[in-house]
């Protein structure tokens, strides 16, 4: 099958609020007619060049689920979601850093969070706009450096990284724990936790528990055991892991390895 993504950190400022912009093309359907995402923690765009429109898919046993044609703003997860991959494609999309979200919408990012929102509503003409001025047959990086351009038209001129965000985020990922950064920020404990839910869109808590569950997806292609990967991820016990692995997947640990694709959040589904 001829497929390709290509993927890089955005221009300056772009590069304030988005980790990278990327770009996939398949002339076909992959063999697994559906696919799940699993949560990233972090706010994601998808934008279909094709025509195609984008399915998603509210639980395994959904036959019918939701299209989309103009693409999909998706915010902070904390669950698996399930999309078609049977069909051709091609796409341009945006996976936003932590507190992203504020350079372009001015409403919290908690707003957002569990959504799957259509991009024609919050964003009239994007897509179409987008389509023109790309071409079907342009090749990878002038749809980027085209997306670009659509991104930076609709960044807010007051947009500012929120510094709460960007001070703490790294901290928790690092598995610092969460009342130690609350109380280095100087702020109240539900002050400290409104603030970075409104601008991340999950709590602290439960962002902390999200990008740990990504470091543990990074590191299975080690082969390493379960009980060390949860060890080295900072879980409590392989138990521990297991609960929170069923939780954001959907599914088992083993499942995840048995069915996981050349992307570590992209598992195919039976």
């Amino acid at each position: 099958m001829n497929a390709s993504f290509h993927s890089r950190p955005p221009i300056a400022p772009l590069d304030r609020f988005i980790e990278h912009v990327w770009t996939s093309q398949r002339a076909a359907g992959l063999a697994h007619a559906r696919e799940w995402g699993l949560p990233t923690g972090c706010a994601d765009l998808v934008i279909p060049l094709d025509g195609r429109r984008l399915w998603r898919f509210d639980r395994a046993e959904d036959a019918l689920g939701r299209s989309f044609g103009g693409g999909v703003l998706q915010g902070a997860q904390q669950r698996a979601a399930l999309r078609d991959t049977s069909g051709a494609s091609l796409v341009v999309g945006v996976h936003f850093k932590p507190a992203g979200l504020a350079a372009f919408w001015r409403e919290s990012a908690h707003a957002f969070a569990g959504l799957t929102l259509s991009l024609d509503d919050l964003w009239p003409r994007f897509t179409d706009d987008l389509r023109e001025q790309i071409g079907a047959l342009a090749p990878p990086e002038q749809r980027l450096r085209q997306l670009e351009r659509a991104l930076l038209r609709r960044l807010r001129a007051d947009a500012e990284p929120d510094p709460l965000t960007r001070w703490a985020t790294p901290q928790l990922a690092a598995g610092a724990p969460i009342g130690a950064v609350q109380r280095a920020s100087g702020l109240a404990a539900a002050t400290f936790i409104a603030r970075y839910r409104a601008a991340c869109g999950l709590t602290p808590k439960r962002h902390a528990a999200v990008m740990r569950f990504q470091a543990l997806l990074r590191a299975v292609p080690s082969h390493a055991s379960w009980a060390a990967l949860a060890a080295d991820a900072g879980y409590a016990d392989q138990a521990h892991m297991s609960r929170q692995f069923a939780e954001f997947a959907g599914m088992t640990p083993g499942h995840y390895r048995r069915h996981a694709t050349a992307f570590t959040t992209h598992v195919a589904s039976d």
